[in-house]
């Protein structure tokens, strides 16, 4: 049997994300943001159920993970490329059909002069990360214009906070710059985005997180965990009052403890910083993590769940009961950095 660390995909799952975002916006398309190999889980197999399920438009960070999609789903769907072309990359965006997200004046002057392909354009309307200036606009449009971009396009800095004035001064801001581009699908919201009603959804959403069991979903809207991390028990022992338990010696026990050592650890993808914080699962049992976590080992309290507690029973990390926000915010991070982390080392089993 295998004592390493496994991460069961659940593309069942994904593509039930995907259809719970989508019925969120009638009318709009539905992409999926695939960038850092689908988050982690594998880009060819997620890219593949999704696009079964009716997504045809996908979201990379660079040209080799579009050209990694498009070997994955053939010549069909849409392909676009967030941080833009490199001067070196031009014909490559046009033998593999890949749309260009044209962000900023080096792009539009490099993209210029290169073979034409198709190309979107990113506008910054207060995000100051990536985008065209909105100021230079009215210098500015009548060339914009000229390049027939198939998408305008802009980011949310803020909505994961539903309340948060920016969203609607970012959505008054983007508002203004489809108005200039009247017959030119528009794009704003992200997977937060994707919840903060109708008026965000436009022509395009682009969800990332909650197709992969990420973000905080309104009441009523399903996310399902897209992922189960999981370990196997390599000992179990009892931990003696007054002892402490790990590198560091950061926890002392209290009481008399049962103890198992679980073949997991921060060279996994497991935040050192969830060490003392996180809760792991034994068939559905909360087993707190005692002590530091170490490279390749962590241990936790089995004392409530004793009869499970056998060496080679697997243990939840991420899952249905170990959710993934909640690890996140245990761990001081987010779902993103939990997802992308996950090592080499780890299996991926896909179910």
């Amino acid at each position: 049997m295998k004592q390493l660390p496994r991460a069961t995909i659940h593309l069942t799952n994904i593509v039930s994300n995907w259809q719970a975002l989508d019925a969120l916006h009638p009318g709009a398309t539905t992409a999926a943001v695939v960038k850092a190999d689908a988050y982690g889980l594998g880009v060819a197999p997620v890219c593949r159920a999704l696009s079964r399920a009716g997504c045809s438009t996908f979201f990379v960070a660079y040209l080799e993970e579009a050209l990694a999609v498009r070997k994955a789903l053939g010549l069909g769907p849409r392909i676009f490329v967030l941080n833009g072309p490199a001067r070196t990359e031009m014909s490559a965006y046009l033998v593999a059909g890949i749309t260009a997200v044209l962000s900023s004046p080096d792009h539009l002057k490099a993209w210029a002069n290169a073979p034409k392909g198709t190309s979107a354009l990113h506008f910054d309307t207060g995000m100051n990360r990536l985008g065209l200036k909105t100021a230079a606009l009215d210098t500015t449009l009548t060339a914009l214009q000229r390049l027939q971009p198939v998408l305008i396009m802009s980011h949310l800095a803020c909505a994961d906070e539903t309340g948060s004035k920016m969203n609607t001064a970012q959505l008054k801001a983007f508002d203004d710059i489809t108005s200039a581009f009247a017959d030119t699908p528009a794009s704003l919201s992200n997977s937060a985005g994707c919840y903060l009603g109708k008026a965000f959804g436009y022509d395009l959403t682009r969800p990332g997180i909650a197709l992969y069991g990420g973000s905080r979903p309104p009441k009523g809207l399903r996310i399902r965990p897209a992922l189960t991390l999981d370990a196997a028990i390599l000992s179990v022992f009892e931990g003696k009052a007054g002892e402490t338990v790990g590198y560091g010696a950061t926890r002392t026990l209290e009481q008399d403890t049962l103890l198992a050592t679980v073949g997991i650890g921060y060279a996994d993808g497991l935040p050192r910083s969830g060490g003392n914080n996180l809760i792991a699962y034994l068939d559905g049992i909360e087993c707190p993590v005692m002590g530091r976590i170490s490279m390749d080992l962590t241990t936790i309290d089995v004392s409530k769940a004793q009869d499970k507690a056998k060496t080679g029973a697997r243990v939840e990390f991420i899952g249905e009961h170990a959710k993934l926000e909640d690890q996140a915010a245990r761990a001081g991070t987010l779902g993103y950095e939990l997802l992308t982390g996950l090592s080499n080392r780890v299996e991926r089993v896909y179910a």
